[in-house]
């Protein structure tokens, strides 16, 4: 289970686990962890389920800027998790003829990406190992701004778009993360095409500013609604109790 059995204290959070498949966007200002968290979420979850595979995407970073910044926060590094970065998705499309090229290619390389099998190694005894193949179940998409930028198209077409794309995605039984940076977590349109809304933010705590978690909401799942502390240790991150 992707939130139970992963970062120390998300059981305060979750009751109950969230339906494989579903799409979760995680919304926030700056500097709120919604990266390291994600990563930090997948790595604990993946040491413990040595046959799967996750692939997050980054068109904010390189893939090098995007690992330097995980190691910082002490999070460990896997190779569970495959990063791809735009620079990645530019070479894919660099062998499509131009002139067939159209913006919603993003969005078909997304899917793509999250349905080609990755290796996974197989040691069924000490003298007979192999590698099989299998397709991720998780996928990170950082961010939606970057994303949206890429597209070129916004308002109701957009809309449509992304929900195209969310079906697809569901139907694949890939639960996929979306980041999305905004200073402003009140409704928008994007909030009614997904499943699951986590926000992170910041508050001031006497002289201190400190981060916090809250699940806005998260269809077929029982958890809490309150505010919890979330703290950068050198062990990676841990919720660490109620927002008060």
């Amino acid at each position: 289970m992707v939130f139970l059995d992963s970062i120390d204290g998300m059981d305060l959070v979750f009751h109950t686990e969230p339906p494989q498949g579903s799409i979760i966007l995680v919304v926030g200002g700056a500097g709120t962890l919604k990266s390291s968290f994600l990563y930090n979420l997948l790595q604990r979850y993946l040491d413990g389920h040595e046959d799967e595979r996750a692939i997050y995407i980054t068109f904010e970073e390189s893939k090098e800027g995007h690992l330097n910044n995980v190691k910082s926060m002490g999070i460990p590094i896997t190779p569970q998790i495959q990063i791809v970065d735009v620079a990645s998705f530019k070479a894919d499309l660099e062998v499509w003829d131009s002139s067939l090229f159209k913006e919603e290619d993003y969005l078909n390389l997304i899917l793509e990406r999250a349905t080609a099998p990755l290796s996974v190694y197989e040691p069924h005894a000490e003298s007979d190992a192999k590698e099989a193949e299998v397709a991720p179940k998780y996928i990170v998409i950082d961010s939606m701004n970057a994303l949206l930028s890429l597209l070129g198209v916004e308002g109701p077409v957009i809309r449509k778009k992304l929900q195209d794309f969310f079906f697809k995605l569901r139907k694949r039984g890939v639960t996929t993360f979306i980041i999305l940076e905004t200073q402003m977590v009140d409704d928008r349109p994007e909030y009614f095409l997904v499943d699951g809304i986590i926000e992170m933010g910041t508050d001031k705590l006497g002289n201190e500013i400190k981060r916090y978690l809250m699940v806005r909401k998260m269809r077929a799942t029982r958890h809490e609604m309150k505010p919890f502390l979330i703290d950068p240790t050198p062990d990676g991150i841990k919720i660490i109790g109620e927002l008060f």
